[in-house]
Parts: C-alpha cells; structure tokens; sequence
C-alpha cells in the first residue's frame, strides 16, 4: 500500500489551505465575511469533522470561536471561476452560537505547566489511573459530550431523495447497534440519473486506512435532528461491512455486482 503512494481525490482538501480561510455568507460580490478558519476537528474513521470559526473581534483580539460542522461548509464557485468557503449563515447568527472550548486547552484546564511540573504529575501520578478523555464541549452548561452512538428516538426521518451528492458526503453511518462504524466518502451517481450507491469509508484511523465499500442507494435510512446534522443507519455490522470487496472506482462499472452491496429492508 505505501509503495504505492496517495492520490488526491476531488474532494480532498490540504490543511494548510483550510487555516486562515476566510468564510463568506455566499458567492456574491457584496457577501458578508462571517468569520475565519482557525482550527480544526478530525475524528477517527471520519477525518475533518468539524471547522473552528472565529467571529467577532478585531485583528483577531476578543475572537470567538464557534464550531461548524465541515459538511455543511461549501467549496464554492463564483462566476469568475475563482471560489470560496460558503456557510448559509451570518455573522450575527454565528456570534450568538455557543463558544466552542476544547477541554485540554488552556481555557478548561489552566496556564500550562512548565517541564518540571510536567516530570513532577509524571513522577507523582496513578500509573493505574483511567487517562482523561479529551471530549469536546461548550460553554453551554446542558451540553453533553459527543459519543458515537445516537438515540434514533431522538431522530426524524427524511426524504434522502431532496439531497444531492454534496449534502450527502461527511454523513455519518451507523450500524444494528446505532454506532457509528464509518462515514460516506464518495456518491455514485445512476446511469439514468439519480443515485446508485454510496461510498462507506469503514475502519482505519483518523481517515487513514479506512475501507471504501459501495452501497447500494436503494432500502437506505436516512434521519436527521434538530439542528440538521444527518445519520445513515444500516442493517449491517461494522464487521460485515469490512468483510465486502473493497470498491475500486476503476472496475466497478463492469464488477457492480459484487463489489456493489445491497442492504436488506
């Protein structure tokens, strides 16, 4: 596998050019600047989960930082055929979103401590302590750490045929057990029009490594909450997602039958 190097992917995107982008409200000429790209979040088997935004502030000073999920941000083309990052949002909203903290930074946990206190926690620590699990919060004080498990009562169904390739990808997959076993890396569109399958990035670790596998479009669930975020549940197990050929864009059209898999209703 490493001999045989990386290629990039349409929809791949450097770090080094998200940090410091600017977001607009749209593609207009007039269109507001809403705030900029300070961080980000990578989440195992999904890479860049979430943007940190900073909003509000002048020259960076009384800043806030709010956290966007990434899927919801546009890589969008103006009519110039330059392009820019679209959030269908504005400033006022975003400033009035909760403040994003990161819980081991100096915001929740203090200044930090100097090498010789550092030595000092190691030498004097519980070496059978549970290690502290760097979950993501808010300043809100009901916010609840985010697991990768969802309550589906909690959800609302919704008609999956409204969407398009890019309002799809990033979107959670979870398996019998409603925990999340990969994410969609990739849509597959239908000879005739519409959607043939979905690609399920399953398995690897920080989006490296992961499997893509295609699923059939037809018999899928799709929900979403309140605030938009959307799930694909699957009946299958994350074991026997991985256990399917792995989808190879160059033979698929001519192997659809096998590397292609068709969830039971």
């Amino acid at each position: 596998m490493l001999s045989e190097g990386y290629a990039s992917q349409g929809q791949d995107v450097l770090v080094t050019r998200l940090l410091g982008e600017k977001i607009y409200a749209s593609i207009a000429d007039d269109a507001e600047d809403i705030g900029t790209i300070n961080d980000m979040v990578v989440t195992s088997g999904q890479g860049i989960s979430a943007v940190i935004v900073g909003v509000g502030g002048f020259l960076g000073v009384g800043e806030k930082d709010v956290a966007v999920a990434f899927a919801d941000l546009d890589w969008a083309e103006r009519a110039d055929g330059s392009r820019r990052w679209v959030l269908g949002t504005t400033r006022d909203a975003l400033n009035a979103a909760p403040a994003f903290i990161w819980t081991q930074s100096e915001a929740a946990t203090g200044p930090a401590m100097t090498p010789a206190q550092e030595q000092e926690q190691l030498v004097e620590g519980d070496p059978n302590a549970t290690p502290i699990d760097p979950t993501l919060t808010t300043d809100q004080p009901d916010a609840q750490p985010t697991t990768e498990q969802v309550d589906r009562t909690a959800l609302d169904d919704f008609d999956e045929s409204t969407l398009g390739a890019d309002d799809l990808r990033g979107t959670g997959v979870y398996g019998i057990d409603d925990q999340q076993i990969g994410s969609i890396g990739d849509v597959l569109p239908a000879a005739g029009g519409g959607i043939d399958a979905v690609i399920v990035d399953v398995g690897g670790f920080l989006g490296l490594g992961a499997k893509p596998v295609a699923v059939g479009f037809e018999n899928l669930t799709f929900s979403s909450d309140t605030f938009g975020n959307r799930y694909l549940f699957l009946n299958t197990t994350r074991e026997q997602l991985e256990a399917q050929p792995t989808y190879n864009p160059e033979t698929y059209a001519t192997d659809r039958a096998s590397q292609r898999m068709v969830i039971a209703p």
